[in-house]
Protein backbone atom coordinates (compact mmCIF):
# COMPACT_ATOMS: atom_id res chain seq x y z
CA UNK A 1 0.00 0.00 0.00
CA UNK A 2 1.13 3.53 -0.34
CA UNK A 3 1.50 5.68 2.86
CA UNK A 4 2.98 8.83 1.04
CA UNK A 5 4.32 9.52 -2.09
CA UNK A 6 6.42 13.58 -2.19
CA UNK A 7 7.72 15.22 -5.43
CA UNK A 8 10.22 17.95 -5.92
CA UNK A 9 11.09 20.18 -8.67
CA UNK A 10 8.71 18.01 -11.11
CA UNK A 11 5.88 19.35 -13.71
CA UNK A 12 4.57 21.99 -11.84
CA UNK A 13 5.93 20.76 -8.78
CA UNK A 14 8.62 23.36 -7.48
CA UNK A 15 8.91 22.71 -3.59
CA UNK A 16 8.63 19.26 -2.25
CA UNK A 17 4.72 18.19 -1.94
CA UNK A 18 3.66 15.29 -0.53
CA UNK A 19 0.51 13.24 -0.84
CA UNK A 20 -0.44 11.15 2.22
CA UNK A 21 -2.70 7.93 2.71
CA UNK A 22 -1.55 8.45 6.56
CA UNK A 23 -5.07 8.58 8.13
CA UNK A 24 -5.53 11.66 10.65
CA UNK A 25 -8.09 12.03 13.28
CA UNK A 26 -10.97 11.71 12.10
CA UNK A 27 -12.75 8.84 13.73
CA UNK A 28 -15.89 9.19 10.75
CA UNK A 29 -16.06 5.92 8.08
CA UNK A 30 -13.87 3.52 10.19
CA UNK A 31 -13.71 1.06 7.35
CA UNK A 32 -11.80 3.17 4.75
CA UNK A 33 -8.83 2.64 7.24
CA UNK A 34 -6.84 0.20 7.18
CA UNK A 35 -5.03 -0.46 10.74
CA UNK A 36 -1.27 -1.13 11.28
CA UNK A 37 -0.67 -4.34 13.31
CA UNK A 38 1.89 -2.25 15.44
CA UNK A 39 1.81 0.97 17.05
CA UNK A 40 4.77 2.16 15.40
CA UNK A 41 3.16 1.54 12.03
CA UNK A 42 0.82 4.48 10.68
CA UNK A 43 -2.72 3.41 10.16
CA UNK A 44 -3.83 3.42 5.93
CA UNK A 45 -6.29 5.09 4.07
CA UNK A 46 -8.22 3.40 1.00
CA UNK A 47 -8.76 6.38 -0.89
CA UNK A 48 -7.67 10.09 -1.73
CA UNK A 49 -9.69 12.43 -4.01
CA UNK A 50 -7.84 15.20 -5.56
CA UNK A 51 -10.00 18.46 -6.04
CA UNK A 52 -8.29 21.63 -7.85
CA UNK A 53 -9.11 24.08 -10.87
CA UNK A 54 -8.13 23.42 -14.47
CA UNK A 55 -3.98 23.66 -14.84
CA UNK A 56 -3.93 23.64 -10.89
CA UNK A 57 -1.65 20.36 -11.32
CA UNK A 58 -3.97 17.65 -10.94
CA UNK A 59 -2.99 15.64 -13.96
CA UNK A 60 0.76 16.93 -12.95
CA UNK A 61 0.46 14.69 -9.77
CA UNK A 62 -0.87 11.82 -11.75
CA UNK A 63 2.63 12.24 -14.62
CA UNK A 64 5.09 12.33 -11.28
CA UNK A 65 3.38 9.10 -10.39
CA UNK A 66 3.89 7.53 -13.92
CA UNK A 67 7.27 9.21 -14.32
CA UNK A 68 8.66 7.52 -11.46
CA UNK A 69 6.87 3.88 -12.30
CA UNK A 70 8.62 4.64 -16.08
CA UNK A 71 12.18 5.21 -14.53
CA UNK A 72 12.23 2.52 -12.32
CA UNK A 73 10.56 -0.09 -14.84
CA UNK A 74 12.45 0.92 -18.17
CA UNK A 75 15.36 2.53 -16.77
CA UNK A 76 17.84 4.46 -19.06
CA UNK A 77 20.28 3.01 -21.99
CA UNK A 78 23.82 3.98 -21.78
CA UNK A 79 24.24 7.93 -22.64
CA UNK A 80 20.68 8.63 -23.00
CA UNK A 81 19.34 11.29 -20.56
CA UNK A 82 17.24 11.59 -17.70
CA UNK A 83 13.94 12.43 -19.49
CA UNK A 84 12.76 14.70 -16.34
CA UNK A 85 10.38 17.90 -16.70
CA UNK A 86 11.88 19.92 -13.86
CA UNK A 87 9.79 23.30 -12.80
CA UNK A 88 10.04 25.37 -16.34
CA UNK A 89 8.82 29.39 -14.57
CA UNK A 90 11.78 29.36 -12.02
CA UNK A 91 15.11 30.42 -14.17
CA UNK A 92 17.39 28.36 -11.75
CA UNK A 93 14.94 25.08 -11.25
CA UNK A 94 16.17 23.76 -14.39
CA UNK A 95 20.07 23.72 -12.68
CA UNK A 96 18.43 22.23 -9.82
CA UNK A 97 17.76 18.27 -9.10
CA UNK A 98 14.28 16.78 -9.24
CA UNK A 99 13.39 13.81 -7.00
CA UNK A 100 10.82 11.56 -5.68
CA UNK A 101 10.29 9.94 -2.39
CA UNK A 102 7.71 6.82 -1.70
CA UNK A 103 7.01 5.04 1.52
CA UNK A 104 5.44 2.15 0.94
CA UNK A 105 4.09 -1.12 2.91
CA UNK A 106 5.21 -4.25 1.05
CA UNK A 107 4.41 -7.95 2.73
CA UNK A 108 4.04 -5.82 6.00
CA UNK A 109 7.12 -4.41 5.63
CA UNK A 110 7.46 -1.11 4.91
CA UNK A 111 10.03 0.42 2.60
CA UNK A 112 11.71 4.03 1.42
CA UNK A 113 12.67 4.45 -1.50
CA UNK A 114 14.33 8.34 -2.65
CA UNK A 115 15.72 9.09 -6.06
CA UNK A 116 17.33 12.47 -6.85
CA UNK A 117 18.10 13.16 -10.16
CA UNK A 118 19.12 15.80 -13.04
CA UNK A 119 19.35 15.46 -16.82
CA UNK A 120 22.81 13.56 -16.59
CA UNK A 121 22.53 11.54 -13.44
CA UNK A 122 21.36 10.21 -10.27
CA UNK A 123 22.81 12.44 -7.67
CA UNK A 124 21.38 10.48 -4.73
CA UNK A 125 19.53 7.35 -4.10
CA UNK A 126 18.13 5.62 -0.95
CA UNK A 127 16.19 2.58 0.13
CA UNK A 128 14.96 2.08 3.55
CA UNK A 129 13.24 -0.64 5.76
CA UNK A 130 11.50 1.02 8.04
CA UNK A 131 11.42 -1.73 11.32
CA UNK A 132 9.04 -2.02 13.89
CA UNK A 133 11.99 -0.29 16.61
CA UNK A 134 14.53 0.67 13.71
CA UNK A 135 15.14 2.15 10.28
CA UNK A 136 17.50 -0.16 8.68
CA UNK A 137 19.47 1.46 5.33
CA UNK A 138 19.62 -0.67 2.59
CA UNK A 139 21.21 0.91 0.77
CA UNK A 140 22.93 4.70 0.06
CA UNK A 141 24.31 6.03 -3.70
CA UNK A 142 26.01 9.19 -4.69
CA UNK A 143 27.23 10.14 -8.21
CA UNK A 144 29.48 12.56 -8.12
CA UNK A 145 31.39 14.01 -11.54
CA UNK A 146 30.18 10.83 -13.33
CA UNK A 147 31.44 8.43 -10.81
CA UNK A 148 29.36 6.15 -9.18
CA UNK A 149 29.45 5.26 -4.88
CA UNK A 150 26.80 2.38 -3.42
CA UNK A 151 27.43 1.77 -0.01
CA UNK A 152 25.41 -1.86 0.54
CA UNK A 153 23.75 -1.28 4.57
CA UNK A 154 24.90 -4.23 5.82
CA UNK A 155 22.28 -6.25 5.38
CA UNK A 156 23.57 -9.17 3.32
CA UNK A 157 25.41 -11.98 5.59
CA UNK A 158 27.64 -14.33 3.11
CA UNK A 159 30.67 -13.45 1.61
CA UNK A 160 29.46 -13.76 -2.10
CA UNK A 161 26.65 -12.17 -1.79
CA UNK A 162 28.47 -8.93 -0.65
CA UNK A 163 31.09 -9.48 -3.20
CA UNK A 164 27.91 -9.39 -5.83
CA UNK A 165 26.65 -6.26 -4.30
CA UNK A 166 29.68 -4.46 -5.56
CA UNK A 167 30.18 -6.27 -8.71
CA UNK A 168 26.47 -4.81 -9.49
CA UNK A 169 27.46 -1.06 -8.01
CA UNK A 170 30.84 -0.80 -9.71
CA UNK A 171 28.57 -1.39 -13.06
CA UNK A 172 25.86 0.92 -12.29
CA UNK A 173 25.71 3.89 -15.12
CA UNK A 174 25.48 6.92 -13.94
CA UNK A 175 22.41 7.56 -15.56
CA UNK A 176 20.89 4.57 -14.32
CA UNK A 177 18.82 3.36 -10.91
CA UNK A 178 20.55 0.94 -8.90
CA UNK A 179 17.32 -0.42 -8.00
CA UNK A 180 17.23 -1.07 -11.56
CA UNK A 181 19.73 -2.45 -12.29
CA UNK A 182 19.82 -4.96 -9.16
CA UNK A 183 16.45 -6.69 -11.20
CA UNK A 184 18.73 -6.24 -14.59
CA UNK A 185 21.26 -8.52 -12.58
CA UNK A 186 19.07 -10.87 -11.76
CA UNK A 187 19.68 -9.97 -7.90
CA UNK A 188 16.40 -10.15 -5.89
CA UNK A 189 17.21 -8.58 -2.42
CA UNK A 190 14.77 -5.52 -3.78
CA UNK A 191 12.22 -7.41 -6.06
CA UNK A 192 9.35 -6.85 -3.71
CA UNK A 193 10.10 -2.74 -3.94
CA UNK A 194 10.46 -3.09 -7.52
CA UNK A 195 7.63 -5.42 -8.13
CA UNK A 196 5.39 -2.58 -6.55
CA UNK A 197 5.73 -0.05 -8.98
CA UNK A 198 5.39 -2.97 -11.74
CA UNK A 199 1.80 -4.99 -10.41
CA UNK A 200 0.59 -2.56 -7.90
CA UNK A 201 0.31 0.63 -8.99
CA UNK A 202 -2.20 1.02 -11.96
CA UNK A 203 -2.05 4.15 -14.06
CA UNK A 204 -5.70 5.39 -15.69
CA UNK A 205 -5.42 8.44 -18.03
CA UNK A 206 -8.86 9.97 -19.19
CA UNK A 207 -8.24 8.17 -22.47
CA UNK A 208 -6.63 4.92 -21.19
CA UNK A 209 -7.91 2.20 -23.01
CA UNK A 210 -8.73 -1.15 -20.41
CA UNK A 211 -7.40 -4.70 -22.08
CA UNK A 212 -10.43 -6.28 -21.31
CA UNK A 213 -11.02 -7.93 -24.44
CA UNK A 214 -7.85 -10.34 -23.94
CA UNK A 215 -9.23 -11.66 -20.96
CA UNK A 216 -12.98 -12.17 -22.53
CA UNK A 217 -11.03 -13.93 -25.89
CA UNK A 218 -9.89 -16.32 -23.26
CA UNK A 219 -13.74 -17.42 -21.99
CA UNK A 220 -13.60 -15.44 -19.01
CA UNK A 221 -17.18 -15.61 -17.88
CA UNK A 222 -16.64 -14.15 -14.40
CA UNK A 223 -15.74 -11.06 -16.15
CA UNK A 224 -18.92 -11.41 -18.70
CA UNK A 225 -20.77 -11.79 -15.61
CA UNK A 226 -19.07 -8.60 -13.53
CA UNK A 227 -19.54 -6.92 -17.07
CA UNK A 228 -23.37 -7.35 -17.47
CA UNK A 229 -24.25 -6.66 -13.42
CA UNK A 230 -22.78 -3.66 -13.67
CA UNK A 231 -24.50 -2.63 -16.59
CA UNK A 232 -27.82 -3.67 -14.94
CA UNK A 233 -26.85 -1.72 -11.95
CA UNK A 234 -25.91 1.34 -13.83
CA UNK A 235 -29.25 1.20 -16.06
CA UNK A 236 -27.28 1.85 -19.13
CA UNK A 237 -30.05 -0.39 -21.18
CA UNK A 238 -27.33 -2.78 -21.59
CA UNK A 239 -27.76 -6.26 -21.90
CA UNK A 240 -24.27 -7.60 -21.77
CA UNK A 241 -20.58 -7.34 -23.80
CA UNK A 242 -19.60 -10.09 -26.36
CA UNK A 243 -16.21 -10.85 -28.00
CA UNK A 244 -17.35 -11.79 -31.82
CA UNK A 245 -14.69 -13.61 -34.30
CA UNK A 246 -14.37 -11.65 -37.45
CA UNK A 247 -12.67 -12.98 -40.61
CA UNK A 248 -8.71 -11.38 -40.92
CA UNK A 249 -9.29 -10.27 -44.23
CA UNK A 250 -12.40 -9.26 -45.06
CA UNK A 251 -13.97 -7.25 -41.92
CA UNK A 252 -11.24 -5.10 -41.01
CA UNK A 253 -11.23 -2.52 -43.73
CA UNK A 254 -11.06 0.19 -40.40
CA UNK A 255 -7.55 -0.74 -39.83
CA UNK A 256 -4.86 -0.06 -43.00
CA UNK A 257 -3.79 -2.54 -44.91
CA UNK A 258 0.05 -1.81 -44.16
CA UNK A 259 -0.50 -2.28 -40.21
CA UNK A 260 -3.07 -5.53 -41.38
CA UNK A 261 0.10 -6.75 -43.33
CA UNK A 262 2.51 -6.08 -40.79
CA UNK A 263 0.24 -8.04 -37.85
CA UNK A 264 0.18 -11.04 -40.26
CA UNK A 265 4.08 -10.98 -40.81
CA UNK A 266 4.90 -10.34 -37.36
CA UNK A 267 2.63 -12.21 -34.93
CA UNK A 268 4.28 -15.74 -33.59
CA UNK A 269 2.33 -18.95 -33.35
CA UNK A 270 1.17 -18.84 -29.47
CA UNK A 271 1.05 -15.18 -28.95
CA UNK A 272 -1.65 -12.69 -29.36
CA UNK A 273 -2.14 -8.90 -29.60
CA UNK A 274 -4.49 -5.95 -28.99
CA UNK A 275 -5.17 -3.38 -31.01
CA UNK A 276 -7.13 -0.11 -30.58
CA UNK A 277 -7.97 2.00 -34.46
CA UNK A 278 -8.50 5.35 -34.91
CA UNK A 279 -12.85 4.45 -34.64
CA UNK A 280 -12.26 3.37 -31.05
CA UNK A 281 -12.67 -0.23 -32.16
CA UNK A 282 -11.00 -2.67 -29.38
CA UNK A 283 -9.28 -5.46 -31.75
CA UNK A 284 -7.68 -8.93 -30.63
CA UNK A 285 -5.12 -10.95 -32.27
CA UNK A 286 -4.48 -14.38 -31.95
CA UNK A 287 -2.10 -16.69 -33.44
CA UNK A 288 -3.20 -20.37 -33.50
CA UNK A 289 0.08 -22.85 -32.62
CA UNK A 290 -1.20 -24.37 -36.12
CA UNK A 291 -0.63 -21.00 -37.87
CA UNK A 292 -4.04 -19.42 -38.04
CA UNK A 293 -4.64 -16.08 -37.25
CA UNK A 294 -7.88 -15.17 -35.69
CA UNK A 295 -9.17 -11.74 -34.85
CA UNK A 296 -11.70 -10.87 -32.11
CA UNK A 297 -14.03 -7.42 -31.66
CA UNK A 298 -15.65 -6.40 -28.91
CA UNK A 299 -19.34 -5.57 -28.97
CA UNK A 300 -22.02 -4.59 -26.65
CA UNK A 301 -25.01 -6.20 -26.67
CA UNK A 302 -28.70 -4.49 -26.16
CA UNK A 303 -32.47 -5.94 -26.57
CA UNK A 304 -34.76 -4.56 -29.13
CA UNK A 305 -37.51 -2.65 -28.03
CA UNK A 306 -39.88 -5.89 -27.85
CA UNK A 307 -37.05 -7.79 -26.01
CA UNK A 308 -37.47 -10.61 -28.57
CA UNK A 309 -33.98 -10.89 -29.49
CA UNK A 310 -30.21 -9.22 -28.98
CA UNK A 311 -29.20 -6.76 -30.93
CA UNK A 312 -25.13 -5.97 -31.59
CA UNK A 313 -23.66 -2.65 -31.26
CA UNK A 314 -20.07 -1.87 -32.09
CA UNK A 315 -18.18 0.29 -29.29
CA UNK A 316 -17.93 3.65 -31.35
CA UNK A 317 -21.54 3.62 -31.57
CA UNK A 318 -22.15 3.88 -27.69
CA UNK A 319 -21.42 7.18 -25.96
CA UNK A 320 -18.29 8.03 -24.36
CA UNK A 321 -19.61 7.42 -20.80
CA UNK A 322 -20.42 3.92 -21.53
CA UNK A 323 -16.52 3.60 -23.18
CA UNK A 324 -15.54 5.13 -20.06
CA UNK A 325 -17.94 2.98 -18.20
CA UNK A 326 -16.31 0.01 -19.67
CA UNK A 327 -12.55 0.71 -19.52
CA UNK A 328 -13.03 1.02 -15.69
CA UNK A 329 -14.94 -1.77 -14.98
CA UNK A 330 -11.89 -3.98 -15.30
CA UNK A 331 -10.44 -2.29 -12.47
CA UNK A 332 -13.13 -2.23 -10.60
CA UNK A 333 -13.32 -6.03 -10.77
CA UNK A 334 -9.31 -6.29 -9.62
CA UNK A 335 -10.27 -4.37 -6.49
CA UNK A 336 -12.13 -7.27 -5.52
CA UNK A 337 -8.88 -9.03 -5.35
CA UNK A 338 -5.54 -7.19 -5.46
CA UNK A 339 -3.34 -5.16 -3.50
CA UNK A 340 -3.11 -2.79 -6.25
CA UNK A 341 -2.99 1.08 -6.07
CA UNK A 342 -5.19 2.04 -8.95
CA UNK A 343 -4.70 6.11 -9.76
CA UNK A 344 -6.98 7.65 -11.98
CA UNK A 345 -6.80 10.81 -13.84
CA UNK A 346 -10.51 12.89 -14.40
CA UNK A 347 -12.41 10.03 -12.87
CA UNK A 348 -15.60 11.81 -13.57
CA UNK A 349 -14.49 12.07 -17.73
CA UNK A 350 -17.72 11.63 -19.26
CA UNK A 351 -20.05 10.34 -16.67
CA UNK A 352 -22.97 11.15 -15.04
CA UNK A 353 -22.02 11.92 -11.37
CA UNK A 354 -24.34 9.56 -9.93
CA UNK A 355 -22.06 7.04 -12.19
CA UNK A 356 -18.97 8.33 -10.23
CA UNK A 357 -20.19 8.01 -6.56
CA UNK A 358 -21.17 4.57 -7.48
CA UNK A 359 -17.48 3.50 -8.06
CA UNK A 360 -16.56 4.65 -4.92
CA UNK A 361 -19.51 3.25 -2.90
CA UNK A 362 -18.63 -0.31 -4.96
CA UNK A 363 -14.99 0.01 -3.99
CA UNK A 364 -14.80 0.81 -0.01
CA UNK A 365 -18.27 -1.97 -0.13
CA UNK A 366 -16.39 -4.73 -2.01
CA UNK A 367 -12.58 -3.88 -2.68
CA UNK A 368 -10.00 -6.22 -0.55
CA UNK A 369 -8.57 -4.05 2.21
CA UNK A 370 -5.46 -3.32 1.35
CA UNK A 371 -6.45 -2.20 -2.37
CA UNK A 372 -6.56 1.98 -3.00
CA UNK A 373 -7.70 4.67 -4.91
CA UNK A 374 -6.15 8.17 -5.66
CA UNK A 375 -8.17 9.85 -8.15
CA UNK A 376 -8.24 13.19 -9.49
CA UNK A 377 -12.05 14.97 -10.55
CA UNK A 378 -13.97 18.33 -10.67
CA UNK A 379 -16.76 16.15 -9.59
CA UNK A 380 -19.02 18.17 -6.81
CA UNK A 381 -21.56 15.34 -5.81
CA UNK A 382 -18.05 13.24 -4.76
CA UNK A 383 -17.67 16.27 -2.27
CA UNK A 384 -19.58 14.66 0.46
CA UNK A 385 -18.64 13.74 4.51
CA UNK A 386 -20.81 10.82 4.10
CA UNK A 387 -19.19 9.02 0.87
CA UNK A 388 -15.09 10.33 2.21
CA UNK A 389 -13.12 10.96 5.36
CA UNK A 390 -11.98 14.92 5.69
CA UNK A 391 -8.26 13.35 5.18
CA UNK A 392 -9.30 11.30 2.19
CA UNK A 393 -10.19 14.87 0.29
CA UNK A 394 -7.14 16.63 -0.60
CA UNK A 395 -7.03 20.44 -2.79
CA UNK A 396 -3.99 21.36 -5.48
CA UNK A 397 -3.48 25.02 -6.16
CA UNK A 398 -1.22 27.31 -7.68
CA UNK A 399 0.29 30.00 -6.21
CA UNK A 400 1.27 33.45 -8.04
CA UNK A 401 4.04 31.77 -9.25
CA UNK A 402 2.87 29.19 -11.09
CA UNK A 403 3.40 26.62 -8.42
CA UNK A 404 1.48 23.96 -7.49
CA UNK A 405 0.47 23.19 -3.94
CA UNK A 406 -1.29 19.90 -2.27
CA UNK A 407 -3.15 20.43 1.10
CA UNK A 408 -5.67 18.36 2.74
CA UNK A 409 -8.97 19.08 4.18
CA UNK A 410 -7.94 17.82 7.28
CA UNK A 411 -6.19 20.94 7.34
CA UNK A 412 -9.44 23.04 7.57
CA UNK A 413 -12.07 21.90 10.43
CA UNK A 414 -15.36 21.94 8.81
CA UNK A 415 -18.11 21.30 11.14
CA UNK A 416 -19.75 17.86 9.96
CA UNK A 417 -23.10 19.12 9.49
CA UNK A 418 -21.98 21.86 6.78
CA UNK A 419 -22.33 21.55 3.35
CA UNK A 420 -18.40 21.27 1.85
CA UNK A 421 -19.71 21.81 -1.50
CA UNK A 422 -20.81 24.98 -0.83
CA UNK A 423 -17.83 25.84 1.00
CA UNK A 424 -15.60 24.52 -1.83
CA UNK A 425 -17.48 26.63 -4.04
CA UNK A 426 -17.34 29.47 -1.49
CA UNK A 427 -13.44 29.58 -2.07
CA UNK A 428 -13.07 28.72 1.65
CA UNK A 429 -10.89 25.91 1.08
CA UNK A 430 -9.23 27.54 -2.18
CA UNK A 431 -8.54 25.21 -5.54
CA UNK A 432 -11.22 26.63 -7.39
CA UNK A 433 -11.11 28.87 -10.71
CA UNK A 434 -11.04 32.48 -10.29
CA UNK A 435 -13.15 33.36 -13.48
CA UNK A 436 -13.20 37.27 -14.32
CA UNK A 437 -16.38 39.22 -15.26
CA UNK A 438 -17.50 37.13 -18.44
CA UNK A 439 -20.45 39.53 -18.81
CA UNK A 440 -18.45 43.00 -18.96
CA UNK A 441 -18.79 45.63 -21.29
CA UNK A 442 -14.60 45.54 -21.69
CA UNK A 443 -14.28 43.07 -24.14
CA UNK A 444 -13.28 44.03 -27.91
CA UNK A 445 -15.05 41.31 -30.58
Amino acid sequence: MLIRATFENLFSFNSPQTISFVAGRTKTLPNHVVASSNRRDPNILKAAIVYGANASGKSNLVKCFDFARRLILRGTRADDIIPRRPFKLEKTAGRRPSSFEFEISVDRKIYAYKAVFDEREVIEERLTLIGKTAEKELFHRTTQNGKVKIAEGNFLKKAEEKKFFQFIAQGTRPNQLFLRETIDRNAAWFRPVYDWFKDRLVIIYPDSKSDSIEFLVRSNERLKDNYTKFFENFDLGIDGIEVAEIDFNTELENIPKVIRDDIAKTLLPGKSMTLLNAFGQNYRFVREDDGTLKAFRMLVRHLSPDGSEPVLFDLMEESDGTNRLIDLIPALVAMADSENLFLIDEIDRSMHSQLSRAFFEFFFTHSKKTSQVLATTHELDLLDLELFRKDEIWFVEKDRSSMSHLYSLEEFKPRYDKDIRRGYLQGRFGAIPIVKNMGSDEWVL
